[in-house]
């Protein structure tokens, strides 16, 4: 009898502890897909925004129509301090860039989703850009100005080099 009692207090106790480890594998496994959907959601958030028409028609403007010699021509043409309207194109661009960087850097989205999403543009960008972004760093005395535009664009090379 005292085998049998023995016998059922042990099974109890594996059926319990099996139990409790189920029950954290699930909770790891819920925990896991809540993390993807918000991944997922952030990343729709994050390509409905770059499909705007109005963020478009800029990301073509100031990638494929400005043109500029020099860092002087470009701040002659599209600076603040000459072409107010020209240059909040500009800032929303790099705006948005900063806000997908800094989502990037915080793990919010994955590397290679947004390298799919718009990584062709996010090199194309920093690399037409970097020496106005130089530029504007030292006549602003603006050491980190823009720092999440170039981890994204250091990233995105990283995950999806052309």
């Amino acid at each position: 009898m005292v085998d049998i009692q023995t016998l059922v207090q042990t099974v109890s106790v594996v059926i319990a502890t099996l139990s409790v480890a189920l029950g954290i594998g699930m909770g790891v496994v819920q925990f896991r897909n809540l993390v993807k959907t918000r991944q997922i959601q952030l990343y729709m958030e994050l390509y409905n925004r770059i499909m705007e028409k109005e963020l478009q028609r800029y990301l073509v403007e100031i990638l494929l129509l400005w043109k500029w010699e020099d860092t002087n021509d470009f701040f002659e043409k599209y600076g603040p301090e000459k072409n107010l309207d020209e240059f909040i194109k500009f800032t929303l661009v790099t705006t948005y860039l900063e806000n997908m960087g800094l989502a990037l850097n915080e793990n919010l989205v994955d590397a290679r989703l947004v390298a799919n999403l718009i990584g062709t543009t996010i090199q194309g960008f920093w690399e037409k850009y970097e020496p106005i972004l130089i530029e504007m760093r030292r006549r602003w005395n603006t050491p980190k100005a823009m720092p999440m535009t170039e981890y994204l664009y250091k990233e995105v090379k990283r995950v999806r080099p052309r």
